[in-house]
């Protein structure tokens, strides 16, 4: 048997981690601000404090701004997906589960990009709690409806931008709520998708909604503006298929190296399960 395998395998299983990655692996990489640089252990995101405008009397001098200026930065972790192909196996099945392979290793890596974002949302010291709104209980579909009133209140109390960028990211116990809200399922309220099931998102009291299992035990869910959060990565998906001599085997493996902050702390809100 060579112990080499064919360049458009390799460029095809490559293609096909890619595609999968974007298509099904990261639901959140695209819900949040990122930068890429190559060659780094922590990838910085500035963030500028807010201005003052002034008036000036004729001819005299203007005063600045000073904005305040500071930054944030996120670690990189670097993961891997690989598995082993054994050869008397690769030979009977004549490659035939590439794109299996190629699948499973991009949601494998999808899932850790998604991770590492949930885990810097849980970080934030803003929240409101799902078992009253202004202390006084609720019920389930009175809850959800008052508790994304209460964070859309505070959002705007705090100047973050009424724009299509914010997201809330809920779990399927939090769908099953809205969904008996008739304005979350109704075309006459709901933009672009309807909300029914929570994979593609939808637009519905301005936000993009999303549902997500990865959501920590005691919340349910996050909302929050994409630039508020940042994913920097220093080594997007790179794939390889080596032969493995000591293992008669065929090495498949895909890896990347990225990590996730909060940029903006005001811009983020954690609804906490009650």
């Amino acid at each position: 048997m060579s112990s080499s395998v064919e360049t458009s395998f390799i460029q095809l299983y490559e293609a096909e981690v890619k595609a999968a990655y974007q298509r099904e692996g990261a639901m959140l990489r695209k819900t949040v601000r990122e930068r890429t640089q190559v060659g780094a252990e922590r990838i910085y995101f500035p963030k500028l404090g807010k201005g003052v405008a002034t008036t000036k009397a004729r001819h005299a001098d203007v005063v600045p701004m000073n904005l305040e200026h500071n930054r944030v930065f996120a670690e990189m972790e670097d993961s891997y997906a690989p598995e082993y192909i054994d050869d008397l196996d690769q030979a009977k099945i004549n490659w035939s589960l590439r794109t299996d392979y190629a699948r499973a290793s991009a949601w494998a890596l999808g899932r850790e990009t998604d991770q590492r974002i949930i885990t810097a949302l849980d970080a934030t010291t803003n929240s409101v709690d799902a078992s009253s709104i202004n202390g006084t209980p609720s019920s389930a579909n009175q809850l959800v409806l008052q508790s994304v009133t209460t964070i859309s209140e505070m959002l705007n109390d705090a100047d973050v931008p009424a724009d299509m960028l914010r997201y809330a990211v809920v779990n399927p116990a939090t769908l099953s709520e809205l969904l008996q809200i008739t304005g979350a399922t109704s075309s006459d309220f709901a933009m672009q998708k309807l909300l029914t099931t929570g994979r593609e998102p939808a637009f519905w009291m301005g936000f993009n909604w999303m549902v997500h299992t990865g959501i920590p035990a005691g919340t349910k869910g996050f909302f929050y503006h994409m630039p508020s959060v940042g994913h920097g990565v220093v080594k997007d998906i790179t794939t390889s298929v080596d032969w493995i001599a000591e293992k008669v085997s065929w090495l498949v493996n895909s890896w990347m190296s990225d990590g996730a902050i909060i940029i903006d702390e005001t811009g983020v809100i954690e609804l906490a399960d009650a």
